[in-house]
């Protein structure tokens, strides 16, 4: 059962399938707020919140032979850049905390990207700016983290039940 004490709706919990920790998945919906700033700011806490559990989870896993990251395996992102960033991290190999402090990179980025660009923000949809091509980033690093993340929840799962090579989703 998550935490009932939080403002955030990113969570740790214990799967009761299978005992494993696990990162929530990151809400698809807007936070609620009085104002599109204090939804904006809530939805960059909760890309921090999620970044850091995730960081917290593969450090804790301790794995420290390198295996692929099988999550993105068929992503696609929207910005030029960044599919390159996910066309090598789908050749890489990255130990349980490589792939913690990847995560916490993207996602420090994904958060930074989303933060400093408050007064572009559109009033009716307050987690989209005015920049089409900024807006293009901050989706990609977006699609990676949760990514990642994913990642490490099946290798939290294969670490608690021993089972190996689990399919993302």
């Amino acid at each position: 059962m998550p935490n009932q004490l939080k403002l955030s709706r990113v969570y740790r919990f214990i799967d009761e399938q299978t005992g494993a920790p696990q990162i929530s998945e990151f809400p698809d919906s807007n936070p609620t707020g009085d104002t599109p700033l204090e939804i904006r700011m809530k939805h960059f806490t909760e890309i921090e919140n999620f970044t850091f559990l995730g960081y917290v989870l593969a450090h804790e896993l301790g794995g420290t032979t390198p295996r692929p990251i099988r999550t993105v395996e068929d992503l696609e992102v929207p910005d030029e850049e960044f599919q390159r960033f996910v066309d090598e991290a789908k050749t890489a190999m990255l130990t349980d905390e490589e792939l913690g402090d990847t995560v916490l990179d993207v996602g420090i980025n994904w958060e930074h990207f989303v933060a400093s660009t408050d007064s572009q923000l559109l009033p009716e949809h307050p987690l989209k700016i005015t920049d089409v091509l900024m807006q293009e980033k901050i989706d990609s690093l977006d699609f990676i983290t949760e990514a990642f993340v994913r990642e490490v929840n099946l290798r939290s799962i294969e670490k608690q039940t021993g089972a190996q090579g689990l399919k993302s989703k």
